[in-house]
């Protein structure tokens, strides 16, 4: 389960808004404010994009993100 105060500052650091993430990510805003606010779990492949859009390269960012509670 994602960390989701360290999920969402991880997003806003790099995007200014929600909806700058959505559109670079390329999904609408309704479903970035979800995952973002802990209402949906993102899936492996959602997870996966996600990583690739905030660039995230270490095992250790991931964890930090996706696995540390």
């Amino acid at each position: 389960m994602a960390n989701i105060m360290t999920l969402r500052g991880a997003v806003l650091s790099k995007y200014k808004t929600i909806g700058e993430f959505s559109e670079a990510i390329g999904w609408k805003r309704n479903k970035s404010s979800r995952i973002l606010n802990g209402i949906q779990t993102p899936s492996a492949d959602e997870i996966e994009e996600i990583t690739k859009c905030l660039g995230i390269n270490t095992a250790e960012d991931f964890m930090q993100l996706f696995l540390h509670r």
